[in-house]
This record gives structure tokens, sequence and C-alpha cells, in this order.
């Protein structure tokens, strides 16, 4: 096991300078989209379906989704990711259904604070999607952001890395620490 270790200067920017961040990416069970305010319809109703599973998906801490999110309050975070994608610090997709009729789930790949990785990512499936699909898709996106995209150690805290030992190294959570606060001091970023 190693033992995780939080940056003193916060988080550190994705490195992704001469790298053309994908704006579309077509898997063999899904399509990647950038996260866009366009998609809030789909993103609202599969985030409300799937809305058991996805709570703690960014730590056991975290309460996203809220309890009383609405159409409005989505659209503005999708708006913010968007912002984020657009400024290159970080970077979230749909998982939509070939025919786009489907939000199927999301990823996210942010900034990290831990020393030992240049990105966190984290990814969820919709809560109707089998177990199996599940597993295809999930399989095909890690793959993608493994292989792809020029980070050198991702960390995938909550489903290769242990949440207990994310928490004891005390590493925030870009999300959480920058959604709430847009213009919030992040060192580096």
């Amino acid at each position: 096991m190693t033992t995780l270790i939080a940056r003193k200067d916060g988080f550190r920017p994705l490195p992704v300078d001469g790298f053309q961040v994908p704006a579309l990416w077509r898997g063999e069970q899904v399509l990647l989209v950038p996260a866009h305010p366009e998609w809030v319809d789909l993103d609202y109703a599969a985030v409300i379906e799937s809305r058991s599973k996805l709570k703690h998906i960014f730590g056991p801490q975290d309460d996203w989704p809220p309890e009383d999110l609405n159409p409005e309050m989505d659209e503005s975070d999708l708006a913010w990711h968007a912002r984020e994608f657009e400024r290159l610090r970080s970077f979230a997709y749909h998982l939509l259904s070939h025919g786009r009729q489907r939000c199927l789930g999301c990823l996210y790949l942010y900034p990290s604070a831990s020393q030992e990785h240049d990105a966190e990512a984290y990814l969820w499936t919709h809560i109707s999607v089998t177990e199996t699909q599940a597993a295809l898709i999930e399989a095909e996106v890690i793959n993608w952001v493994n292989q792809e995209w020029p980070f050198k150690a991702v960390a995938w805290p909550g489903r290769f890395i242990p949440f207990s030992q994310w928490e004891e190294a005390d590493i925030p959570n870009y999300y959480a620490s920058t959604r709430m606060n847009e213009d919030s001091f992040v060192s580096g970023i």
C-alpha cells in the first residue's frame, strides 16, 4: 500500500499543455461529450434517477447531488463544468448512448492535490445500466483515460484507492473545494 501525501501548495494543474483535449470520443459502449448546459434535460434525469448511487461519489463527506437539486441548479453546475473545460482546468464528460438520447453516466477529470498523482478521476454509470454493461462502459472509459490522456498517474479515489486512505492523507476533492466558490484561490491554476 502506497502512503498518500497531500501537496502543500494545493491542486496541481492538469498536464494538458500541447495535448488536444478531446471534444468527442466514441467508444464501443458510449459516446463522451463535454458536460454542458445543452445536455441538462438528459443529465438531470440521469442524476435524479441515479441519486442513491451517486451519493458520496466524491467522498464520504460529500453530499452531491443535494436532495433539493432542481433543473436550474443542475444547469448551473453544467455551466461550471463547461467553463472549467473551456479554461482547460478540469474536464467533465457526459456518457451518452450512441444515439444521444440517454445519459448513461459521467466522467470527471480533476486536478489533484496528491503528491503521487497528476490527475484524479471519478466515473459513474446510470442506475438502470446492468452490472455487465456498467463493467464494459467503465473498462473502456478507464482505458481511454489511462491510454489516451497525458497523465502519468491517475488517482481514482473510491474506485482503486479507498476513500479512507484519501481522507487519512487529508487530500481535498477539487470539485467540492472549488465549485461552490469559483473565485477562490486554487494554487497553480
